[in-house]
């Protein structure tokens, strides 16, 4: 779900930003944490437990096919959003406040 959403989100800025001059020849990277999606969005392999898919996983696949977009998968220890979404030890949350802040 959240994979779809900032794949619309994507599509959205990409035409926005055109429709202001700004072209983008390259395609819109979306930094994932979730492998099983990654994977069953880049993979169009029928599953008997993928056979009630949503219209916004073809969507996700759509773009990924036309090059819009591109997945990129990011780690739990890299992933800066877990600092505002996840509790986290005191370690963590310094090393990813160090990403958000340029220190590390």
């Amino acid at each position: 779900m959240a994979l779809a959403k900032a794949t619309c989100e994507a599509i959205w800025l990409r035409k926005l930003s055109s429709e202001l001059g700004i072209l983008t020849n390259s395609p819109t990277t979306i930094f994932i944490d979730n492998q099983s999606a990654m994977c069953f969005a880049e993979n169009p392999v029928f599953h008997a437990r993928s056979k009630h898919i949503d219209i916004r996983h073809h969507f996700v696949r759509e773009c990924l096919a036309s090059n819009e977009v591109i997945l990129n998968h990011c780690t739990s220890e890299e992933n800066v959003a877990d600092m505002f979404t996840k509790p986290l030890a005191k370690l963590q949350f310094i090393t990813l406040r160090g990403h958000v802040l340029g220190i590390v």
